[in-house]
């Protein structure tokens, strides 16, 4: 009797446990989540590893012109992650539809504006070349032509990847992600140990989108062929494009410009503290961009379907807290060990680490909810995110005495932005389950 009543008792729990786990983890998103994050730690790892041998090899002022130079190729880019969410979006929304047909037609369509754009950034980018050095105080103007190939490349793998992210093939996407990331290194340290310097760093930046590309190509061939169902309308995608454009250029401004504004106040030596307290403390801020990643699709398919969703951003947004307050306290109680990878070059930035980790964490739970506004069609984040960048950057000019003031605007940054995009999804996610309520059962 006892046994049996265990095993009834035990049914009973697993069963409530089941349904919990349907309720507040939708199917796959933890498992997807975890795929991701171990491939975000890998390419993670190999980013670090990639400054961390540069700074190693160049010292910081050298190494500071890699920072800023690194910096301006994810600002010239923006282009790239605006086209990665449009492809995202659509082909989660098509996905929803069961409507594969319409797949094909959408990425070809995305990479000729791929293109289109590449070529024009690139070449506005070299014929500005000397403007570009000078402001960045750049001694070679090989830098500025390696930056411009860069953003071309980059350009055309962002397709590709908005694709399999839409498609949650999260495998074939953390592939992609660990091989750029690990070419980067190869070929970064390989070019500054046969003696070409900061140019031959760079040139890691190129290298590592193109294979990445070669490799992502597999996936479009592998699309059905045939006459799409509902196909995506070019006008449908021009509207998107425009709050995806204040997305990216919004958090990839407030992610990079502190680093291009302290290479420009600073002198050389701190600027290259300055970047290296940024390149660590950006651990946090990749990592929720992973579960942002992971949330994205997700989100837009139960949305596109009319079903329950903020549970999912609930989660997203609990995976990305735990991971802030993890890491920073790693920073704030170990910050020798984080920093052990760069060398005794760059202890003056033990004191900053905790505060950089803070302003990133920060960042990360801006970027996540901005990801569910552009998930589900809506662009109430602009005006708070345009805002921010108005602020930081009118912050920093004017208060930029020295490292930890240039800090000090970042964090108020930050924390002004994700508190104001916070307080719209309360209202959102109030408004939604109002209206949750209200549908006929």
């Amino acid at each position: 009797m006892l046994g049996c009543a265990a095993v009834i008792d035990f049914r009973r729990v697993a069963s409530r446990w089941q349904s919990l786990s349907r309720r507040f983890a939708p199917e796959g998103l933890v498992r997807n989540n975890v795929i991701l994050f171990a491939a975000s730690v890998g390419a993670g790892a190999f980013g670090y590893i990639y400054h961390f041998a540069v700074g190693r090899l160049l010292g910081p002022s050298a190494y500071s012109v890699v920072a800023a130079a690194v910096a301006a190729v994810y600002l010239l880019t923006l282009p790239s992650l605006i086209i990665q969410l449009v492809s995202a979006r659509f082909t989660s929304v098509l996905a929803a539809h069961r409507d594969d047909q319409a797949l094909r037609p959408l990425v070809y369509l995305l990479t000729l504006v791929s293109l289109g754009l590449g070529l024009l950034t690139a070449l506005l980018v070299w014929l500005g070349g000397s403007t570009v050095a000078r402001f960045l105080q750049l001694p070679d103007l090989r830098v500025v032509a390696v930056v411009a190939l860069s953003t071309l490349i980059g350009m055309l793998v962002s397709t590709n990847r908005g694709l399999l992210q839409g498609l949650r093939r999260f495998g074939a996407l953390s592939i992609n992600l660990v091989l750029d990331g690990g070419t980067r290194v190869v070929v970064a340290v390989g070019l500054v140990l046969a003696g070409l310097g900061p140019v031959g760093a760079v040139a890691g930046v190129v290298a590592g989108p193109a294979v990445a590309y070669i490799q992502s190509i597999s996936a479009v061939r592998r699309l059905p062929r045939g006459i799409p169902g509902r196909p995506v309308e070019p006008r449908a995608v021009a509207r998107y494009a425009a709050p995806a454009a204040a997305a990216v250029i919004g958090t990839t401004y407030l992610f990079n410009v502190d680093v291009v504004l302290a290479r420009h106040y600073l002198s050389p030596s701190q600027a290259g503290i300055y970047a290296a307290g940024a390149v660590l403390a950006r651990a946090i801020y990749f990592l929720g961009v992973t579960t942002a990643a992971v949330m994205f699709p997700e989100v837009a398919t139960r949305h596109a379907r009319d079903e329950a969703h903020f549970h999912v951003v609930d989660l997203s947004l609990a995976f990305v807290a735990v991971i802030g307050v993890v890491l920073v306290a790693a920073y704030w109680v170990v910050p020798g060990v984080v920093l052990l990878p760069y060398g005794s070059q760059f202890t003056s930035v033990r004191p900053f680490l905790a505060p950089f980790g803070t302003a990133l964490a920060l960042l990360a739970v801006a970027n996540l909810l901005v990801n569910y506004f552009l998930s589900v069609g809506s662009a109430r984040f602009a005006g708070p995110l345009l805002g921010a960048c108005a602020l930081e950057t009118l912050l920093m000019v004017a208060f930029h005495r020295d490292l930890g003031q240039l800090l000090s605007m970042l964090l108020l940054t930050t924390a002004v932005l994700a508190v104001s995009l916070g307080l719209l999804y309360l209202l959102d996610r109030r408004r939604g389950r109002r209206q949750m309520r209200s549908l006929p059962k």
